[in-house]
């Protein structure tokens, strides 16, 4: 398997483990959100984004699980690469 395809596979896997935990945590609040709203009756559609909206601001806030020590991990990977990147052939 040539290289460049390895580290686009690398990518894809590393932008799933830094955005699978974020994305299941707004999972889950967005369900018990709607388990709420289907309990109370409540059809406001405030109530529906807020929690979400407050989640994604934690999430950001404490850095998304250590989501920015992957991304920095797989750019020192591409750069420890790239002279063979330039060098192999692309076809």
């Amino acid at each position: 398997m040539p290289l460049y395809l390895k580290l686009l596979r690398h990518a894809l896997e590393t932008e799933l483990s830094a955005i699978l935990p974020c994305v299941l945590v707004l999972l889950a609040v967005g369900l018990i959100t709607s388990i709420l709203q289907a309990m109370f009756q409540i059809e406001d559609a405030t109530f529906a984004l807020l929690p979400k909206t407050m989640a994604m601001i934690a999430l950001a806030v404490t850095g998304g699980f250590g989501a920015l020590g992957v991304f920095e991990a797989l750019a020192k990977d591409f750069i420890i690469n790239a002279p063979a990147l330039v060098h192999q052939p692309w076809y």
